[in-house]
């Protein structure tokens, strides 16, 4: 077993090393120039702390869940630390450590419960989330991680009711820690461990006067200081009355051998499958949420990339979409690419494959974000999602995906009017979204009184460059301007804060108008670039 334990070391050492070769390689694909790029090696040691330990972003995410997570992540610690690495930590942190006596043997029990909640709890979300289960291709990354610790927290159980039951271990411990035999009281010992240690026995044990209370005494004088009443095991205990009828047969078949060997290699395993499976965020989120955010002078001076090993920290827990304030966007266009946490996906594949793949989709999933921030504040693993979009957004420029609504300005009204009237599904069997732009009483009732216009924080803050107002987008629709109004700034920038929503008088419903008009314009558009080949753009 010792070679088993070397070899997965191996295999451990040399994964995390091909992983961080492979962040280091696929790094430069976000690098414009490599003689004037400078890493920033600033880290926000708060947030490491803060974020790594007590996971402070999922807590702002969920309380519930924060705490399946946060007591699956002590749980977990603790079995590691502890129980795994007894023999390392043991004469450090403890002064008489026996697996068997308590408080070890109860916490082993509750920390394994915690585990196997925390387990449960993902499996069933993952299951039931409609958000996270659109894509299937997300749905299902984690779920061999969580097995394997169910199945290894689970064979740990049953090897701790097996040893419970089995009178091979019994007599191994009588021979190890006594000089007792049938003439000086075994049987006594044996009779009261059957009846309060729950031990099996192939024979019969008849019991005598005075029997129970001399095992009694025996045992206090020879198991207890090692051995703590098998009820604070709870979970163990119950288990093992349960496969006590079967005892015999287990006992002779050394099924707590078995268990054992299950047990030992599911844990080698799980080091094996570390740095390739989903249990390799464990380490890369201290690192992405160390990481600083990248500043507007870093994209000025061109200096922008993201380190892709923090991209790697996501766990596709799906809170980024949950809070995503373009959501409503994939529910009409049905791009999975809008959501945040399966963009991520595109990204890395992006980056494995940039030149094989065609990447519009992405392109016009990214070009959806409204720069809100709210996926970077609520993300659990730390990731600057807002630097990545960004970063994103200039490097498919760069590669020839042009935005939709550059894409848009430069395809000929002809062209463009021809696939003004795509049909979108919301899903399968279901019609076309909401016809708010081409019913003309939603939208007739507007007087151009200009409150949405003054309300607007894109008028505001965007005057020098926008083109048209909210209420002259409006009046674009009154004159039948339909595909005009698609190709305006105003409807590509909109923030969908609702301002002019509510403050309208006449209660026109304009954010959902701009947002409808974005969106037939991003189907459209997007119907007419899967036809063709990315063209390398300059810099817009």
């Amino acid at each position: 077993m010792f070679d088993a334990l070397y070899i997965s070391l191996i295999i451990l050492i040399l994964g995390l090393v091909f992983q961080l070769h492979r962040f280091k390689k696929g790094g430069q694909f976000f690098k414009e120039n490599k003689k004037e790029h400078h890493t920033n090696t600033f880290f926000q040691v708060k947030d490491f702390a803060l974020n790594s330990f007590f996971q402070t972003k999922l807590f702002k995410a969920g309380k519930i869940r924060w705490g399946f997570h946060f007591f699956l992540f002590l749980g977990f610690l603790y079995l590691v630390i502890v129980h795994a690495l007894h023999g390392v930590t043991s004469p450090v942190l403890f002064d008489n450590y026996d697996p068997t006596v308590d408080p070890y043997q109860f916490l082993r029990n509750l920390t394994g419960v915690l585990v196997l909640t925390g387990c449960a709890a993902f499996l069933f979300r993952r299951g039931f989330n409609n958000r996270i289960s659109q894509d299937k291709n997300v749905k299902y990354k984690g779920v061999f991680s969580i097995i394997l610790i169910l199945l290894l927290v689970l064979s740990g159980f049953l090897l701790e009711a097996s040893k419970i039951i089995s009178e091979p271990v019994f007599m191994e411990m009588v021979e190890d820690y006594s000089d007792l035999d049938e003439e000086t009281g075994l049987l006594d010992l044996k009779l009261f461990w059957k009846n309060n240690y729950n031990v099996v026995f192939t024979k019969d044990i008849e019991s005598f006067p005075n029997g129970l209370e001399n095992g009694r005494l025996l045992n206090e004088e020879y198991c207890l200081p090692c051995h703590s009443n098998i009820k604070s095991a709870f979970l163990s205990s119950v288990i093992a009355k349960t496969i006590a009828t079967q005892g015999k047969a287990l006992n002779h078949y050394r099924i707590d051998k078995t268990f054992y060997v299950i047990h030992y290699y599911l844990c080698l395993l799980l080091l094996i499958c570390l740095p390739f499976s989903r249990l390799f965020h464990l380490l890369l989120i201290p690192f992405a949420s160390s990481r600083k955010n990248l500043g507007l002078d870093t994209f000025l001076e061109n200096k922008a990339f993201i380190n892709i090993a923090s991209l790697y920290a996501c766990t596709n827990c799906g809170y980024c979409s949950q809070v995503c304030s373009v959501y409503p966007n994939f529910q009409i266009t049905g791009n999975q690419d809008v959501l945040p946490h399966s963009k991520i996906e595109s990204v890395k594949r992006m980056i494995q494959n940039p030149g094989t793949d065609n990447f519009w989709q992405l392109q016009s999933g990214n070009g959806e974000c409204t720069m809100c921030y709210n996926c970077t504040d609520i993300c659990p693993s730390g990731i600057d999602l807002q630097s990545l979009w960004s970063v994103l957004d200039k490097k498919l420029n760069t590669m020839g995906y042009a935005d939709n609504s550059s894409f848009i300005k430069d395809t000929s009204l002809k062209e463009w009017t021809k696939k003004e009237e795509a049909y979108i599904r919301l899903s399968p069997g279901d019609e076309l979204t909401s016809d708010l732009a081409d019913r003309a009483e939603a939208f007739e009732k507007c007087i151009q009184c200009t409150i949405c216009t003054n309300v607007c924080p894109i008028v505001e803050y965007d005057l020098n460059q926008n083109d048209i107002t909210p209420h002259q987008v409006m009046n674009l629709l009154r004159l039948g301007k339909k595909h005009l109004a698609t190709r305006t700034r105003m409807v590509w920038t909109c923030l969908t804060c609702y301002s002019c929503q509510e403050h309208c008088p006449q209660e026109i419903r304009v954010a959902d108008i701009l947002l409808e008009l974005r969106n037939c314009g991003s189907v459209s558009a997007d119907l007419i670039k899967q036809t063709q080949k990315p063209i390398r753009l300059i810099n817009r």
